[in-house]
C-alpha cells in the first residue's frame, strides 16, 4: 500500500477519489466535534517529567522519556548561525506534564533496498542515515549521498518550529505498509502547547516514505492529526515544521584538491531557473515559493519537490571540524489551522544526468506519474558553446564505443577534429613560409626607420598591405583551437561518464580529477599551496613550446618581442593556471599540440619539395635564345592573390615587349652588317643614333 500515486489512474478514478476523501473528512471531523461535546475527555493526571532527548542518531544508549514537548510557540525566534546549526536540542521547558505515550525502547535501523538504492532509515526520528547508489562506485565502495559531520547527519530530520528548532530524535514506531518493504511509516504521538501558559495538547505524527524500483526519486508524506478532531496545535511564529537535510550530500569532496567538487543551490521559480549563492555562516532565506529547489555537485544532486508551492526555503553554508564545508538545506511549512494535514514531498537523491532527470518531464515514464518537472535545469550548461559542447560529446561516446577507454577515446576525437581542421592548418603554414621569404625586405624597413619606431610600423604595415599578407593568419590555428578548448573544458568538468574514468592504471586513475605522481601528504609548497607533483602539466608545458617553435612566423621589430612572449610567457602562464584541471583536458591539449607538430614536420617537408620542382625544371631546359625563356614564370609563394587570368596577361604582355625589342635590335643592327640600302618608307628621321637603347 502507497500513499503516492503511480499515475495509472484514470481523470474518472482521481475524481471519485478526491470526493471520497472530502466526503470522508467531513464526516469524521462532525464526528469528533459531536463525541467532545456529548463525551467529554477525562481530564489528565499522569505526570511525567517532560524531557527532549540529545542524543544523535547514530547514539546508543537508553531510549528518550516516553513524551515529549516538540514545540513552544510562543519562544524568542532565534537567528540560525553555523555554530548553532548541529547543537544538540536544547532540553524543553520541564515544568509541563503529559502521559506516558507509547514508544520503542530501543533504537533500531531498518534497510530498503530497489535495483538502484539502498537505504538505511532509523526509529530516532524515523530519519535517513545511508543512502546508498549501488550503480555509482567511490573509493570506499557506494556513493552515499548522506554525509554525517562533527554532530551526525540529517536525512530529511523534521523539526517543529523555524530552522534552527530542535530536530525530532525520539524513538518511533515502525509500520510497514507493503509486502515488497519499500513504503515505510514512523509514527508517534506528541504534545505541543496551543496558546501560552495553555494546557498540552496531543497530536499524531507520522512520516511515510515510498520507494519504487528504476526510481532515484521517491516519495515521503507527512501527516499531523489532532486529537479527537482538535486543531493542530503546530505554530511556532509562523511555522508549523521545518524538514532539513545537511550537513552535507555526498560524495565527500573535502579530500580532493580544490575546484574537483563543488555544492551550488538551483531553484525552479515560476518555470525560470535560478541560481542562489548564500554567504557562509548565515541563513539565507528565498523570498520567493520555488516549484522545487536542490543542493548539487559536480555529478550528484539532491532536489526537494513539495507536491504543491507552499515551502518556504532556507540555506546555511559553514564549517565543519570532520568535513570542513557544509551545505544544509531547509524547507519550512507554514503554519496549520485544520484538524489534519497530510503533505506530500519527492525527493531526488542521485546522479545529475538528463537520461535519469527527464523522466520527470512525462507521467507515463516514470512510475510516480510526475509531469513537467524541468528537473534538467540542474545540469550545467553552456550557453554560448552548448552545441559545440554536445558535439563533442557525441563523438567522444562514439569513440567510447569502439574502443572502451575514454583516454583512448580523447585521443582518437583529437585525432578527428586535427583532420577535419588540416586544410587551415596548411594554410597556416603556408603563410609562414611566405613570411620567411619576406624577411629580408622586412630587415631592410627596420634598418632604414631604426630611429623611428612610429615609422618603421607605418611602413611595415604598408608592406604586408602591397604583398597581400597577413602577418596574424600564423595564428588562426591557435584561435580556432580557443573555443574547442573552452568547450572540451565545460564538457570535462560536466560530463558524468568521465567520472571515475581511468586511461593509464596507477597514474590517470580518473579523467575528471588531476593525475598526481607524487603527494606532499601535508605539506604544501610555498605561495603555490601545492602538495602533488604532477606529470600531466609538466608535459603539457614542453609540448606547448614545441608547438609554438613549429607554428609562429619569424617577425621583426617590435613584433618580435609580442611573438616571443607569446611563444614562452603564455605557456608557462597556462602550466600554473592548468595545474589542477581535470586530467582528460590536459590530455587531449597535449596530443593536439603533438599532432600540429607532426603536421608542421609533413606540411614543410611537402612546401620544401614544391620548391625545389621548378629549379630542377630550370636547371634541366635548353637555353637557346630569348623566345626559350618566353614561357617560363617564376613560382609565387603561397598566399599570392593574383588569378590564373591576370598571370595570362601578364605573361602575354611581357611577350610582346620581348618581340618589339627583338625587331628593334635587328634595325639597329643592319648598318654595322655594312647594309647600305634604306627599306622601304623609312624615312630619315627614324634613323636613330649609335648608342646604347
Amino acid at each position: 500500500m502507497s500513499i503516492f500515486n503511480d499515475g495509472s489512474q484514470s481523470k474518472e478514478e482521481s475524481r471519485r477519489t478526491i470526493l471520497a476523501v472530502v466526503l470522508s473528512t467531513v464526516i469524521v471531523g462532525v464526528g469528533f466535534m459531536l463525541q467532545n461535546v456529548f463525551f467529554p475527555p477525562a481530564p489528565q493526571s499522569s505526570p511525567a517529567t517532560v524531557q527532549t532527548t540529545q542524543q544523535l542518531v547514530e547514539t546508543t544508549g537508553a531510549p528518550p522519556p516516553a513524551s515529549t514537548v516538540v514545540a513552544d510557540p510562543f519562544a524568542p525566534a532565534t537567528t540560525v548561525t553555523t555554530a548553532q546549526a548541529y547543537q544538540a536540542a536544547p532540553t524543553a521547558p520541564s515544568v509541563a506534564q503529559t502521559p506516558t505515550v507509547e514508544a520503542p525502547v530501543a533504537q533500531a535501523s531498518y534497510t530498503i533496498e530497489t535495483d538502484l538504492l539502498k537505504v538505511t532509515l532509523s526509529n530516532a526520528g524515523g530519519d535517513i542515515v545511508s543512502l546508498q547508489l549501488k550503480e555509482h562506485k567511490d573509493k570506499d565502495g557506494f556513493v552515499d549521498l548522506i554525509v554525517p559531520g562533527e554532530q551526525g547527519a540529517r536525512g530529511i530530520s523534521l523539526a517543529f518550529g523555524a530552522p534552527g528548532a530542535p530536530t525530532v530524535k525520539e524513538l518511533m514506531n515502525v509500520t510497514w505498509l507493503d509486502t515488497d518493504r519499500k513504503t515505510i511509516q514512523f509514527s508517534r504521538q506528541f504534545y505541543a502547547r496551543p496558546s501560552e501558559g495553555g494546557e498540552l495538547k496531543p497530536f499524531t505524527y507520522k512520516k511515510t516514505y515510498t520507494f519504487r524500483n528504476g526510481e532515484y526519486l521517491f516519495g515521503m508524506a507527512i501527516e499531523l492529526e489532532g486529537e479527537n478532531g482538535a486543531q493542530i496545535p503546530l505554530n511556532s511564529n509562523g511555522t508549523a515544521y521545518t524538514l532539513s537535510v545537511g550537513p552535507q550530500i555526498g560524495p565527500r569532496f573535502d579530500h580532493l584538491s580544490k575546484n574537483a567538487d563543488y555544492r551550488k543551490y538551483i531553484l525552479e521559480v515560476e518555470g525560470k531557473k535560478k541560481t542562489e549563492m548564500p554567504k557562509a555562516g548565515s541563513l539565507q532565506t528565498i523570498k520567493e515559493r520555488p516549484s522545487w529547489g536542490s543542493m548539487t555537485g559536480k555529478y550528484f544532486s539532491f532536489i526537494a519537490i513539495p507536491e504543491l508551492p507552499f515551502a518556504s526555503f532556507s540555506y546555511l553554508q559553514g564549517q565543519d571540524p570532520v568535513i570542513k564545508q557544509t551545505n544544509t538545506m531547509y524547507l519550512s511549512r507554514p503554519a496549520l489551522a485544520s484538524s489534519s494535514q497530510t503533505d506530500k514531498y519527492y525527493f531526488y537523491f542521485g546522479p545529475r544526468i538528463n537520461t535519469q532527470l527527464a523522466k520527470y518531464e512525462y507521467a507515463d515514464k516514470n512510475s510516480f506519474g510526475l509531469s513537467a518537472m524541468r528537473l534538467e535545469d540542474v545540469v550545467e550548461r553552456s550557453n554560448l558553446l552548448g552545441w559545440l559542447e554536445t558535439i563533442l560529446k557525441f563523438m567522444l561516446n562514439i569513440s567510447y564505443k569502439l574502443i572502451p577507454n575514454y583516454g583512448v577515446a580523447i585521443i582518437l576525437v583529437t585525432l578527428l577534429i586535427k583532420i577535419l581542421f588540416y586544410p587551415l592548418t596548411k594554410k597556416s603554414s603556408i603563410s609562414t613560409v611566405r613570411m620567411q621569404e619576406l624577411q629580408p625586405k622586412l630587415q631592410e624597413l627596420q634598418a632604414k626607420y631604426k630611429g623611428n619606431p612610429q615609422k618603421l610600423n607605418q611602413e611595415m604595415a604598408e608592406f604586408y598591405k602591397r604583398e597581400n599578407y597577413n602577418p596574424m593568419s600564423g595564428c588562426l590555428p591557435m584561435l580556432i583551437q580557443l573555443p574547442l578548448f573552452i568547450a572540451m573544458y565545460n564538457l570535462f568538468n560536466n560530463h558524468f561518464d568521465l567520472r571515475g574514468a581511468s586511461f593509464i592504471a596507477g597514474w590517470i586513475n580518473d579523467l575528471s580529477l588531476p593525475e598526481s605522481i607524487v603527494n606532499f601528504g601535508s605539506f604544501k609548497l610555498p605561495i603555490l599551496g601545492w602538495n602533488d607533483l604532477r606529470a600531466l602539466p609538466i608535459i603539457y608545458l614542453a609540448s606547448q613550446l614545441l608547438y609554438g617553435k613549429f607554428t609562429q612566423s619569424p617577425q621583426g621589430g617590435q613584433s618580435a618581442n609580442q611573438m616571443k612572449l607569446m611563444m614562452y610567457g603564455m605557456p608557462i602562464m597556462f602550466f600554473f593556471i592548468l595545474y589542477d584541471v581535470p586530467s582528460g583536458l590536459l590530455l587531449y591539449w597535449i596530443v593536439s599540440n603533438v599532432l600540429t607538430i607532426a603536421q608542421q614536420v609533413v606540411i614543410k617537408d611537402l612546401i620544401k619539395n614544391h620548391k625545389l620542382a621548378p629549379t630542377a625544371a630550370k636547371a634541366a631546359a635548353p637555353a637557346s635564345g630569348p623566345m626559350r625563356n618566353a614561357g617560363k614564370t617564376s613560382v609565387k609563394a603561397a598566399g599570392d592573390s593574383a588569378s590564373k587570368g591576370d598571370i595570362g596577361e601578364k605573361v602575354k604582355g611581357w611577350l610582346e615587349k620581348k618581340a618589339a625589342g627583338m625587331e628593334s635590335k635587328t634595325s639597329d643592327s643592319a648598318p654595322k652588317n655594312g647594309s647600305s640600302k634604306k627599306g622601304k618608307g623609312e624615312s630619315p628621321a627614324d634613323k636613330k643614333p649609335g648608342g646604347k637603347r
